[in-house]
């Protein structure tokens, strides 16, 4: 069983170096993990990169002011990562909204393309975005056109997002997971294309993604296997999920 979220792997995440942290607002915590080595990799069954979700059970109880306070954590982890990873404010960066637009549970890359700010008639406008849609759709693997833009463009660094899939009814778009360890277009519904990570793209990635989608079977063992649901509310959960996480990006890049 492949799992999106770092914490549902069913270890023990603490002897791995997980931190798990309360907040004093809307019920959130946050949570860091660093692998960073083939063992733990293995053990855990995800790719080494450091770790941080963000959870709020009750995120859609709250209205602005959990919104604005969610945006400011997420902001804040990104300009971390950035720091740890040597990101300059003027090197170039590429933003791929992944996924199927088509579908709504599948729509968070789409939104977040959507709300990203660019000014591209900017001299030295160095903000790019595009969505590539999915591969049944184009019948060309996501990796290569991100590949094409990262090479023929020479960009420094990628900002992945992507819906995810969680093991966990009350997840389904309360958790936002930002990871150094790049994403694999297509895992959460089990058509594992290549790896888009720092080592295939030769540049530096981070990925963002919401789990919005959930199997069946995670429910009720007798559910067929591929069948995925989504919450009753997904347009106006993904939605605003997706600005959130948008308006965290505009934040760092302006």
């Amino acid at each position: 069983m492949i799992y999106d979220l770092i914490d549902e792997s069913g270890k023990d995440l603490k002897q791995y170096g997980y931190k798990l942290k309360k907040l004093d607002k809307f019920g959130i915590t946050i949570a860091t993990l660093t692998i960073d080595s083939e063992e733990k990799s293995r053990a855990l069954a995800m790719d080494r990169g450091d770790y941080f979700i963000l959870n709020c059970p009750h995120f859609y109880d709250f209205k602005m002011e959990a919104d604005i306070y969610i945006v400011n954590i997420l902001s804040k982890v990104l300009k971390d990562f950035y720091k740890k990873l040597k990101i300059k404010k003027d090197e170039k960066v590429l933003i791929v909204g992944l996924g199927n637009p088509e579908i709504m549970s599948d729509r968070l890359g789409k939104i977040v393309f959507d709300n990203v700010e660019i000014n591209p008639l900017k001299k030295d406008n160095n903000i790019f975005k595009f969505c590539p849609n999915i591969y049944f759709s184009t019948g060309i693997e996501t990796i290569d056109m991100v590949g094409m833009f990262v090479k023929g463009m020479n960009i420094d660094y990628i900002l992945l997002i992507d819906s995810l899939t969680t093991n966990d009814v009350s997840r389904l778009g309360t958790s936002f997971q930002i990871t150094t360890s790049g994403i694999t277009p297509g895992s959460g519904v089990n058509r594992f294309g290549k790896k888009i990570n720092a080592k295939s793209m030769g540049a530096v990635c981070l990925s963002i993604g919401v789990p919005f989608m959930i199997f069946a079977s995670d429910l009720n063992s007798e559910s067929p296997a591929d069948l995925l649901l989504s919450p009753k509310d997904i347009k106006e959960h993904i939605e605003r999920a997706g600005f959130l996480i948008a308006s965290a990006i505009n934040e760092v890049l302006k």
